[in-house]
């Protein structure tokens, strides 16, 4: 089940290696790689009160130490039922999701069943894969039920975007193709996990991308007691440093290289330690090019945010950093952070508020992406600036407007980003609800990011809401996360 955007061609697989099915099934690593058959019911993040309803699908995973599985979490994202069988068997085992990082695309499936486990090894986690490495990518493609094996090498080692997070994060190309189907497939080299099937590139012969190793080996460490924590942010935006005259103007010195901070989000991990102008030089004792890559054993020459996405919330990061000309050594706890637009969804079902008909809704960008080009404002306000600030934690969209005569003249609205609601920032959703709770007077006024105005009858708007919430099937106004509401039952389509 690999996401929208990376589905690749199915014919691409006819140009590897494959296996024949009886060998795939007796190969020393089959019996512990396993198949998922997943149902699904993802929310509708247009209509975040819904879900879109039962989708069928499924993937790969593979048996590793503790009697758990592992797997995309792409794969098992919104699962409502979760069937799994080993390559050789016909019997089926329910299964759930115990732990999930979408930031990593990874997730650990457990099964309560002990007789699933018999005769299976748990398939040790290897090393970091070099470049020309052989490697062989085991799954259950669509187009049949039976393992196959697809054979190939390790052709790039880079900092890329995960499909599923929109998150930058290690990532390794293989000449080997992945098919739909063989998400969560582990990738063996030496009969260990040296990485795990992620996504291909539709309509591109023998291109498939893996997590690596260090990768999974982080999310492992994270839930090793009990807890997701998430992959490290530093909370700073950078620039490169590669002019020679941005080098000068920053008092380097000949020979000097580094990369330019040019902002620090409001109450990150880098807030109140790193400034806006100053210049990173090293990291954890990795000397920082200016192109913004360091050198990364086993991967060559890769993006400095390896350095600290290797670690674990709670670890500290070391820099050494050029300010006003001054070198100096600073330290960085890296605490949880949230970007004011984030990839995936943090919370267990999309968060969103309705008064009057008009449904707001915080940024992200899996909503940007949902909605295609829909939301051109939010987008251009979302990359020109993306910074948390003390007034501003999230971006809140008027994500569509609910017809009623009490908000007719902006039936047609929806994408704006949120200014001002009644002469106030809205911080976040939490604090956009106090604002409209505590609003006094005749009106409500909402003010666009471009300038636009909402003027409603703020009585009538609070009349009007159960018509809304029954018309629309909307249980509640409101859901603004799992640590300020319990999640009522939603209504499907």
């Amino acid at each position: 089940m690999l996401p929208k955007a990376f589905l690749p061609h199915l014919l691409i697989a006819a140009c590897v290696v494959s296996a024949s099915s009886a060998a795939a099934q007796s190969h020393p690593i089959a019996s512990s790689v396993v198949k998922l058959d997943v149902v699904s019911d993802p929310p509708d993040l247009l209509a975040p009160w819904q879900t879109e309803g039962i989708d069928l699908g499924g993937g790969s995973g593979v048996i590793i130490e503790g009697r758990r599985i592992l797997t995309n979490a792409h794969v098992v994202e919104s699962a409502v039922s979760i069937e799994v069988k080993r390559a050789g068997a016909s019997a089926r085992f329910p299964a759930k999701v115990r732990f999930i990082s979408h930031d990593a695309d990874l997730a650990l499936v457990e099964v309560q069943d002990e007789r699933f486990f018999e005769g299976a090894r748990p398939i040790p986690l290897g090393a970091m894969p070099k470049l020309q490495q052989s490697v062989a990518v085991y799954g259950f493609p669509v187009g049949g039920n039976t393992l196959s094996i697809t054979s190939g090498i390790v052709s790039r080692v880079e900092v890329d975007t995960y499909t599923h997070s929109y998150r930058d994060l290690l990532s390794v190309q293989i000449d080997a193709a992945i098919n739909s189907g063989n998400s969560g497939g582990p990738v063996v080299t030496d009969g260990a996990i040296v990485g795990i099937a992620m996504q291909g590139i539709e309509h591109a012969d023998n291109v498939g991308y893996m997590i690596p190793s260090p990768v999974i080996e982080q999310f492992l460490q994270d839930v090793g007691d009990g807890r997701f924590d998430g992959v490290p942010h530093l909370g700073v935006a950078l620039q490169d440093m590669e002019s020679e005259a941005q080098r000068k103007g920053a008092r380097m010195k000949r020979g000097q290289t580094g990369v330019l901070v040019l902002r620090v989000d409001y109450g990150g991990p880098a807030y109140r330690v790193l400034r806006p102008r100053d210049v990173i030089l090293a990291i954890d004792g990795h000397e920082v090019a200016s192109d913004e890559t360091i050198a990364w054993d086993g991967a060559g020459r890769v993006h400095l945010s390896v350095a600290y996405q290797n670690k674990q919330i709670g670890d500290t990061v070391e820099l050494s950093i050029f300010r006003a000309g001054e070198r100096r050594n600073e330290r960085i706890e890296l605490r949880p952070h949230t970007p004011l637009v984030p990839g995936r969804r943090r919370s267990e079902w999309p968060r969103y508020l309705q008064f009057g008909g008009l449904v707001f809704q915080p940024l992200s960008e899996q909503l940007i992406d949902d909605a295609e080009a829909g939301y051109s404002d939010a987008v251009s306000f979302a990359e020109a600036k993306n910074l948390v600030t003390q007034a501003r934690r999230e971006i809140i969209l008027l994500g569509q407007v609910l017809p009623h005569p009490v908000n007719r003249g902006y039936q047609d609205w929806g994408g704006e980003v949120i200014r001002l609601v009644n002469g106030v920032i809205p911080r976040d959703l939490g604090h956009l609800a106090v604002i409209l709770d505590d609003a006094q007077g005749p009106w409500l006024r909402v003010v666009t990011n471009d300038g636009f105005v909402i003027t409603m009858d703020l009585e009538a708007a609070r009349r009007a809401n159960p018509e809304i919430r029954f018309a629309y099937g909307l249980d509640e106004d409101r859901y603004l996360g799992p640590d300020t509401e319990k999640k009522s039952a939603r209504r499907r389509r």
